[in-house]
């Protein structure tokens, strides 16, 4: 038996759930009985921050375990009362049988997970990045204004940007400055 104050749970060498915590309960509004036996990437369904499936049928922290040094991980995870929630795992793997236990951390309670732009929000994005106008853009790539206008629009309201300028931020940040490879061809 694991004890631990904190969100907590193990899967065995089947990768089905052990052990579930009250903490993890709450976090995940998961009940114990709800998740027991089952396999733990159906019950998670997780993604890595990038939006890369993280929990799969061969687990990662398995087929990765000799590169890793153990280092705790950023995970989204669904929740059923809070929608997505940013966590930290912690693990630990132990051989012989297969146990790994996962110490879950929430990162920020207030967190709104990176919704994947569509191709064509992304092209409007990049092409704002490089200091063309909305003008510019639709002339661009053949579309109209308000078309371009209703992309930004949906962006701010999907990210919950105040203002162009912020979404247009955050966009070259995800894009970690390099937007030569945030352009998708010109088909939407």
């Amino acid at each position: 038996m694991i004890w631990s104050n904190g969100a907590c749970f193990v899967v065995n060498s089947q990768f089905a759930i052990e052990h579930w915590n009250d903490s993890l309960s709450q976090l995940t509004g998961m009940t114990e009985s709800e998740v027991l036996h089952r396999p733990c990437q159906e019950v998670f369904a997780a993604q890595l921050f990038t939006g890369m499936d993280f929990c799969q049928k061969s687990c990662p922290l398995v087929t990765e375990a000799g590169n890793t040094t153990n280092q705790p991980l950023f995970v989204i995870i669904p929740t059923r009362y809070m929608g997505q929630q940013l966590i930290q795992i912690h693990f630990a793997i132990w051989d012989d049988p297969l146990t790994i236990v996962h110490w879950i951390q929430p990162v920020n309670r207030d967190f709104k997970p990176v919704i994947p732009l569509t191709p064509r929000q992304q092209q409007i994005f990049a092409l704002l990045a490089q200091g063309l106008t909305r003008r510019d853009i639709a002339q661009q790539l053949n579309i109209s204004l308000s078309t371009v206008n209703t992309h930004i629009r949906r962006v701010c309201e999907i990210w919950d940007a105040p203002t162009e300028r912020h979404a247009l931020t955050r966009f070259i940040r995800m894009q970690g400055g390099n937007l030569a490879n945030s352009l998708p061809s010109s088909s939407s």
